[in-house]
């Protein structure tokens, strides 16, 4: 028998979650998958964009480089949470946008782990900082955080 690992954290649910999540908070804003895999890291890593705020996952060395694996991740979290009547696909003259649907909020407000409260703030905190962000300014933030990001594993390896 052909044991199958199980990863709880970063499948095509637990991103799609936190993608439902997010368009959920930014309700009846919609967004394309780029500004959703900026987004989502924001999320999970908000202490690496305000010192202020505490990530919603840990922070570990070479996470900067997530940022480029998540675009297929969210994609898969997006084709599952629309299957499921809870995202829908927009296509306007920008491309293609997704939004929460009207069956999100009940569905969220189901969840009651700490987990999926923590991430309500989290998305709730992105919205109203990044939310009215377009692709450029949105890079920008994202980029030069990265960096401090970098600079401060390269000084701990170093130490």
């Amino acid at each position: 028998m052909i044991e199958k690992k199980i990863y709880p954290f970063n499948n095509c649910v637990d991103s799609g979650l936190r993608t439902l999540t997010l368009l959920n908070s930014a309700y009846p804003l919609k967004y394309d998958l780029d500004h959703l895999v900026y987004f989502d890291y924001m999320i999970v890593h908000s202490g690496d964009i305000d010192p202020g705020t505490i990530s919603l996952h840990p922070a570990v060395p070479n996470r900067t480089g997530e940022i480029f694996v998540r675009r297929n991740l969210i994609r898969q979290g997006l084709e599952t949470f629309i299957y499921k009547g809870l995202i829908k696909r927009f296509y306007d003259t920008t491309g293609i946008q997704y939004g929460a649907t009207e069956i999100a909020t009940p569905f969220l407000d189901a969840l009651s782990e700490d987990y999926s409260y923590d991430l309500i703030e989290h998305a709730n905190w992105v919205v109203e900082k990044f939310g009215q962000y377009d692709l450029k300014n949105l890079r920008e933030v994202i980029t030069k955080n990265l960096s401090k990001v970098r600079n401060e594993f390269n000084i701990e390896i170093l130490k």
